[in-house]
């Protein structure tokens, strides 16, 4: 059996996903290869492995690229071949997903609460919901036996969709350390990770918590019944496996991917703590939360003296009001505050994701003509939308139908005490100065991006600002806002702020007078230039430094570093672009369309 996966481009953290499935398959007995779309081949190893299974692993965004590509595989295949898709996209978006050769009608039932009736077309023969640890190799036996696929749980076919949307799901995988070691090897020998230094590794799987710009609180639901929701593999299985890792290939630095890494003190961190520096002793990058430090300080010590050198811990907005009733990240200014100042006493630096371009109200002018109304609105909203306490405010509900000025700006100040702002770009400033104020090391401030199976996802659509279609959305969320609720000033200083906040970062004596000055020309004048090129340059060398030297430093030769340099450029400055999406359909004698586009094509056009 020749199993073919496919993914769109490379990147410097591994794809832990196609790893692990790549492993799975492999005990099955299956021979397994990787198609990397930017390296511009599919086509000519499509003829060459000619492949009886082709697989996918997809995101939302990147998922178009990937259907693209899969409607041509079958084309040429036909039904020699059997495609699937699995990862977050097919998973939370399942009832939208026409297979090859189906007739399907999406009810709203199945649609879910977007209730969008808009069909992906995607050829695809089969679609992986949820965990695919048993349901993926259990694939392989059948097909390699020439057995029936409908029954397997976890997967939807033609034959077992049902019409209300949902899928017979298996229990978690709760016992990790059954799992293969990941497959780097069919990683490493196709693309530039098998000299990059870093290696990416998951110590558990799941996440509890319920911020609503991720999907872990509807895979939570999903799962609900069906096993524990944080799972961990063993200290001593996973250093063996990392164990393995160093000795096959060259590493300096350990990245954990975990959502949370460590929730307390307990017995497995103090386990670790104790092995991990004797048995590896490579420093290593992990991700936690600031209210979790704050509840428990003996997190960062035990990961001091593991050997840690930089760790991630999320603002995700400096605005309390955005943070609390859109995002519901359940912490406080002073949970932020005591995370990030125990770890730069102890010499941990930091790194920390701010999303900006979140949709929320915003304040009238104290003289607006029509301030009586428009508060009166925002306060409905307020009650019914955000669920606010408004007796807290004291006001005279509902408002009279005149306000005098004074009594005008003293409303306005309660309301500005709880969060709101006057201008939408009011609220990523203060995200930025929240950073800089926290002595945050490196920060990334990427625009919101509604995803399916996301509650803030929802709230966009209530809220006016997008309208559902998914496929619409760029494949990366570093770039402009899809949001309609934005002008297009709004848009660009937006994305100028999200690239200059990092350079902020950079300077130093944020307390200084001539510091602050830089950071009011920068909000007042320089976000409003046409001058995002030029600001996407100083964010490239801004992060290059932070992050070569403070979040994941590691030692190489100048050869090595110029053309790392020169390959991140491209990748991050298509990150940022529009483009990018549209940068694998270059127009050749090739694939599909009357005039030929060929998948693939130069990851720097």
């Amino acid at each position: 059996m020749k199993v073919l996966f496919v993914m769109v481009k490379e990147d410097y953290i591994d794809p832990m996903n196609i790893e692990l499935l790549s492993a799975l398959a492999k005990r099955e007995g299956a021979e397994t290869f990787l198609n990397v779309l930017e390296h511009n081949d599919l086509k000519a190893e499509i003829k060459r492995i000619r492949p009886e299974v082709v697989a996918y692993s997809a995101k939302t965004g990147e998922s178009s690229v990937l259907i693209r590509a899969n409607r041509w595989i079958k084309s040429e295949l036909k039904q020699s071949v059997v495609t699937i898709m699995g990862g977050p996209h097919p998973t939370f978006n399942h009832a939208r997903m026409r297979l090859d050769r189906e007739e399907l009608r999406v009810t709203d039932a199945a649609a879910g609460v977007v209730a969008s009736q808009v069909v992906e077309d995607t050829a695809l023969d089969v679609l992986a919901v949820g965990e695919a640890d048993e349901s993926w190799p259990e694939l392989i036996r059948r097909l390699t036996r020439g057995q029936e696929i409908d029954s397997i749980a976890g997967l939807v076919t033609r034959n077992n969709r049902r019409n209300d949307g949902k899928v017979n799901l298996r229990s978690r995988t709760s016992f990790l350390d059954d799992l293969p070691f990941l497959d780097r090897d069919l990683i490493y020998a196709k693309t530039r990770l098998k000299d990059f230094g870093m290696r990416s590794f998951m110590a558990s799987r799941g996440c509890p918590f319920i911020c609503t710009y991720c999907f872990n609180a509807k895979f939570n639901q999903m799962y609900r019944g069906k096993g524990k929701t944080v799972n961990r593999y063993s200290v001593d299985r996973m250093l063996l496996e990392l164990e393995d890792l160093i000795r096959h290939h060259p590493t300096q630095f350990i990245k954990f991917y975990d959502d949370v890494f460590t929730f307390r003190t307990d017995e497995w961190l103090l386990e670790f703590a104790d092995k991990y520096p004797k048995v590896i002793g490579l420093p290593f990058h992990c991700l936690t939360r600031a209210d979790l430090v704050r509840r428990d300080p003996g997190i960062v010590d035990c990961l001091k003296r593991a050997g840690i050198k930089s760790m991630s811990m999320s603002i995700e907005s400096g605005n309390p009001f955005i943070r609390e009733h859109i995002l519901k990240r359940g912490m406080s200014e002073e949970d932020i505050r005591f995370a990030f100042e125990l770890c730069h006493r102890n010499q941990i630096n930091t790194f920390s994701n701010t999303i900006l371009a979140i949709p929320a109200p915003v304040l009238p002018a104290a003289t607006d003509q029509e301030f009586e109304k428009k508060t009166q609105h925002l306060m409905d909203q307020l009650s019914q939308t955000y669920k606010v306490n408004l007796n807290h405010l004291k006001l005279d509900l509902p408002l009279p139908p005149r306000i005098e000025l004074a009594e005008r700006n003293q409303l306005l100040q309660k309301l500005f005490a709880i969060g709101l702002r006057h201008r939408a770009i009011d609220y990523d400033v203060e995200s930025i100065e929240a950073n800089i104020k926290y002595r945050v090391v490196f920060g990334e401030f990427p625009a919101l991006h509604p995803y399916p199976g996301t509650e803030v996802t929802q709230y966009t659509i209530d809220y006016g600002a997008f309208d559902g279609d998914f496929e619409a959305l760029h494949q990366n969320y570093q770039t402009e806002s899809p949001f309609t609720c934005f002008s297009s000033k709004e848009k660009l200083e937006q994305v100028n702020l999200s690239l200059l906040g990092l350079v902020l970062l950079t300077i130093p004596g944020p307390e200084s007078q001539w510091s602050k000055g830089i950071r009011q020309i920068t909000y007042r004048h320089l976000i409003q230039k046409r001058w995002t090129r030029f600001y996407f340059l100083l964010y490239f060398l801004a992060k290059s430094y932070l992050v070569g030297l403070k979040i994941y430093p590691m030692r190489y030769s100048w050869r090595h570093i110029l053309r790392t340099v020169r390959e991140s450029f491209f990748s991050e400055r298509l990150k940022h672009s529009k483009a990018e999406g549209e940068s694998f359909f270059v127009r050749k004698v090739g694939l599909e369309g009357p005039v030929s586009e060929v998948l693939g094509g130069p990851w720097q056009s």
